[in-house]
């Protein structure tokens, strides 16, 4: 029985025909033991404007930022359990000044940076992005990146993206990973889609660095695009879950 759903957004639910977005606003309604969740790159003020731009469904908590942030129901009410967890792992005046030196570093823009997120924007080749790496190690750093969409690279404290974020949810409300399906599209959803038992949907408009995800058994690749394609993955783990049963 499939009791969550959690789905980026950008590329994900975002940017395909409203059609789409209709159908899976129409059968999650239909659906009030299904959980909606949000779980995006974007920070909070990004993707409630995001959100308002069509029919959404109104997730019952979005986890932003790279999984960094999670606030619950239409008030949004911060996680402040999540959040104060974060703050004893994060020192972004340090690993500001780690990266100083650093020319290629690309833009920082101060809308798409977050409490323990800092998002660079530019293209990376390998041995920058492994220049990176042993920048922040030998300031004794210990951050997780993610780069995607061959232009963001998200550096969080070590440990924390959007599947660790799935994991404290699943432990508020009591549900095991075989009861949650995730909807991706890109590398920053890399690692909520390869969790362990979790029920992943690749939509049929993914990036080609997530592709070789395709070929794991708990991925089901759509062929529909972005909303549809989302709704066209639920069905099929929701058909699985029962046939198990």
């Amino acid at each position: 029985m499939i009791k969550m759903l959690v789905c980026d957004f950008d590329g994900t639910l975002d940017g395909g025909p409203s059609h789409g977005v209709n159908q899976l606003f129409n059968y999650l309604t239909e659906q009030p033991d299904i959980r909606f969740v949000i779980a995006t790159g974007r920070t909070l003020p990004s993707i409630q404007v995001g959100l308002a731009s069509d029919n959404y469904p109104e997730p019952h908590s979005i986890i932003s930022d790279v999984g960094t942030r999670i606030h619950h129901n239409h008030i949004q009410k911060p996680d402040h359990i999540w959040h104060e967890k974060l703050e004893a792992s994060w020192n972004k005046s340090k690993v500001e000044s780690a990266l100083a030196p650093l020319s290629f570093m690309g833009e920082r823009l101060e809308s798409h940076q977050g409490p323990h997120k800092m998002t660079f924007e530019g293209k990376l080749s390998e041995p920058q992005h492994a220049l990176i790496e042993s920048q922040l190690e030998s300031h004794g750093l210990d951050v997780h990146l993610t780069y995607s969409h061959d232009w963001y690279l998200d550096i969080t404290p070590k440990g924390v993206n959007k599947a660790t974020a799935i994991h404290h949810l699943l432990k508020q409300h009591d549900l095991s990973i075989e009861q949650v399906c995730v909807a991706g599209d890109s590398a920053n959803d890399t690692s909520m889609l390869t969790i362990e038992g979790v029920n992943s949907i690749l939509v049929a408009n993914h990036y080609p660095e997530v592709a070789h995800l395709s070929g794991r058994d708990n991925v089901y690749t759509s062929k529909a695009t972005h909303a549809a394609g989302v709704l066209e993955g639920l069905k099929y783990w929701q058909q699985r879950a029962s046939s198990n049963h």
